[in-house]
């Protein structure tokens, strides 16, 4: 083997497996460009969590840490692994039982399995829709600040709001009983 080939396969093996940071992004064809010291790689694919019968978008970001992976260290045939955390984008908790998701605007999605607790925070201004045409079942308690807007009737232990009578009602200052 002479010094040039033996340069080469050196090269390769260095490029199997590099840190970089995404540089650009071409989020329409799912590609991104990443800074490994003095070198830019080409438009290189990253890795998503799911892609075929469940598809999971959520892209690395300009300026996030990321592996490059290339068979053979062709860095042309590199795919990319977000990511990494690092001191400008560190991690967004600290307990092994806590998945979480911290959004740019601020919103957050968590569950920590030790406390069973799923809590959902939205910026100021944010809004939630969530449409199940089959209902939507809510077992336990229920506590809400704010007004509650219905298009359609509420039934209480029973008792349509709409639909509902009272009996025992006399004209002038008399309250009615209880609704049937």
């Amino acid at each position: 083997m002479n010094h040039f080939e033996i340069t080469e396969l050196q090269r390769n093996v260095a490029n199997i497996i590099r840190i970089g940071i995404i540089a650009e992004a071409d989020y329409v064809n799912a590609k991104v460009r990443v800074q490994i010291g003095e070198l830019l790689t080409n438009w290189l694919d990253f890795i998503s969590f799911r892609a075929a019968l469940v598809k999971v978008w959520c892209p690395p970001a300009v300026g996030e840490q990321v592996l490059v992976i290339s068979p053979g260290g062709d860095l042309a045939q590199g795919v990319v692994i977000p990511a990494l955390y690092q001191q400008a984008f560190p991690a967004s908790a600290a307990t092994p039982t806590t998945t979480k998701m911290t959004f740019a605007d601020g919103a957050k999605l968590e569950y920590d399995s030790a406390s069973h607790h799923l809590q959902a925070i939205m910026p100021g201004g944010g809004t939630t829709t969530l449409i199940s045409d089959g209902g939507i079942t809510i077992t336990g308690d229920i506590t809400v600040t704010g007004k509650i807007v219905s298009t359609g009737d509420q039934v209480a232990g029973g008792i349509s709001q709409i639909n509902h009578v009272h009996g025992g009602v006399k004209a002038g200052g008399s309250t009615t009983a209880k609704p049937q």
